[in-house]
């Protein structure tokens, strides 16, 4: 009967959390989850002109996913009707795509769009009212920037599942995952075309070429994207005095999660990076390096081995692009600048090119080609601790973003390697399956982005984090969770805490903290799955509970195999 009651009582705490979306014109679960257009200027909108067409009007666009699968709503204007499509001489055009590939070049976009798109799913077909079986069509597109339309160059993958709402002016519809390369995010875009009146009668979200675009970010949900705007300009001179780094106000960019001490390398403190830092300006991308200050770059060359020091960049999110080693990096490698031979003491010169990785995604082999014109200008402190590059942009397809990550080794002791943040699917930084990412935008500068899957399947709790009075924000990741999981909390001040796991029947499974006395601030613990026996446990609903004096806080997790 205890059982029974405590149960209740996680219940009561946690509601609806997990519902699933169906696929079934219903759209109450849906229930809580945002449009992604939210804070989209009106400007953004590209609504018809034609009010003959005002049915093709798409008012918003709503994306949610689990482990299988991303879920996509569309809602037209409350008096508008899927059956008012058919009313003209010409089929309607309805359409949704996706473009998972950062760099502008890969996908077509016809010159002038924002995004270039990979992903095209056509919702026309079976929107037509004596079709009873719904569907949609996911294509691959494979061609260049300007489509032909020639047979072969849209790939049909799948008839994925949609569904309309009883009122027939929403829809909803859910793609496979693994028919789609998404990488840590995908920019979508949709659009509706009345009686192939292409300028009056046609509706976009957003309005492409404009300047802003929507975003969905696997860890972060969604939002509104600024494509165009005033860009960073910083006035760096590439001549080793440091001071205009200082006066611009430039901070590192690896702070956060990434550590700026991410530990000595064996082979020296020569090897050990302290710091980078990037900025940029209309014509280059610039990066700083710092290593330890009590080191040099000469003390680098000491060894029996030449040293590596390479700095790469990820500019498509799509993780079959660039080298990957199979899906090893989590961050695949699309250009490489070595200064591995440069920053030699004996070495002439401040130039290098930049190569380009054109080798298979699998990386049976690292094949680069040296870029025409692509050439870097560097610099070194008198210090000999601290090298700042100047890249032009025009020579690297970054499209709005860039990541990049350094790659250190000193002696040939690939053991004992330091990757700056570590982009291997080992994870680092804290539990694992934990990433991280350098990210630098041409607009907003600098972030540190938090890589892996937080599946958002829950209706009232979208990323199953509340504030709850006694702990501030409580919150675990990923969530569903395979083998760990992280829970997060914060505490107003010192505290006796006790941190429990319990399986969905009430019985305890794993005691984390055991009343211990806590500092304030935020506080961040493990679980591997695991009960207090060391076994591992089996795929179901777990639940954490969070007590210190007065205050207690239950959240649900899924361990999913």
């Amino acid at each position: 009967m205890k059982k029974i009651l405590t149960l209740l009582c996680f219940i009561s705490v946690l509601g609806t959390a997990y519902a699933q979306i169906s696929i079934d014109g219903d759209m109450l679960d849906w229930a809580g989850i945002d449009p992604l257009d939210t804070g989209l200027p009106t400007e953004s909108y590209g609504f018809v002109t034609d009010l003959q067409y005002s049915d093709f009007n798409v008012q918003h666009i709503y994306i949610t996913h689990d482990t299988a699968n991303v879920y996509c709503r569309l809602d037209l204007d409350a008096t508008a009707n899927f059956n008012n499509f058919y009313n003209y001489s010409n089929p309607p055009v309805f359409e949704v795509y996706f473009d998972t590939e950062i760099g502008d070049t890969t996908g077509f976009d016809w010159g002038w769009w924002n995004n270039a798109y990979k992903y095209y799913i056509n919702l026309a077909p079976t929107l037509h009212p004596d079709s009873l079986n719904k569907h949609a069509e996911l294509y691959l597109y494979t061609g260049g920037r300007m489509p032909t339309y020639v047979t072969g160059e849209f790939v049909l993958l799948a008839l994925v599942p949609m569904a309309i709402s009883s009122e027939n002016n929403q829809l909803e519809f859910s793609v496979p995952r693994n028919l789609i390369n998404f990488g840590s995010e995908f920019r979508p875009w949709v659009y509706s075309v009345g009686d192939f009146q292409w300028a009056t009668g046609a509706a976009q979200l957003p309005l492409e070429g404009g300047t802003t675009m929507l975003k969905y970010d696997f860890w972060y949900g969604g939002s509104v994207y600024q494509h165009q705007g005033t860009q960073i300009v910083s006035d760096i001179s590439i001549d080793g005095d440091l001071l205009d780094w200082v006066s611009a106000g430039i901070q590192p960019a690896d702070v956060d999660e990434c550590a700026e001490e991410l530990g000595d390398i064996l082979t020296g403190p020569s090897f050990d990076v302290k710091d980078y830092y990037l900025t940029s300006d209309s014509t280059y991308l610039y990066v700083r390096v710092d290593i330890d200050p009590n080191a040099t770059f000469a003390g680098m060359y000491n060894y029996s081995n030449p040293p590596v020091f390479q700095l790469y960049f990820d500019i498509n999110w799509g993780d079959t692009t660039g080298l990957g080693w199979g899906g090893f990096y989590k961050l695949p490698v699309d250009y490489l600048i070595d200064l591995s031979a440069a920053l030699h003491p004996d070495s002439s010169g401040n130039e290098v090119l930049v190569k380009k990785f054109v080798g298979d995604y699998n990386g049976s082999s690292e094949v680069y080609i040296d870029i025409e014109g692509a050439v870097i200008s560097f610099a070194k402190n008198t210090e000999d601790n601290v090298v700042e590059i100047a890249i032009p942009r025009s020579k690297i397809n970054a499209g709005t973003d860039i990541r990049p990550w350094l790659y250190i080794v000193g002696d040939q002791i690939w053991t004992d390697e330091e990757y700056v943040p570590n982009p291997i699917r080992e994870g680092w930084g804290g539990a694992e399956g934990e990433y991280y990412a350098v990210n630098y935008n041409f607009i907003s500068g600098s972030s540190v982005r938090r890589l892996g899957d937080n599946s958002i399947t829950s209706v009232d709790d979208e990323y199953n984090n509340s504030t709850v009075e006694g702990f501030g924000l409580v919150s675990n990741y990923p969530n569903p969770f395979n083998p760990t999981t992280t829970i997060e909390f914060t505490l107003p001040e010192q505290s006796l805490v006790k941190v429990e796991v319990y399986d969905i029947l009430g019985s305890k499974v794993s005691t984390l903290i055991d009343n211990q006395e806590l500092s304030a601030g935020q506080k961040r613990l493990v679980w591997n799955g695991k009960n207090d026996k060391g076994v591992q446990m089996v795929s179901g609903t777990y639940i954490y509970r969070i007590s210190s004096g007065k205050f207690s806080v239950s959240n649900k997790m899924m361990l999913l195999k």
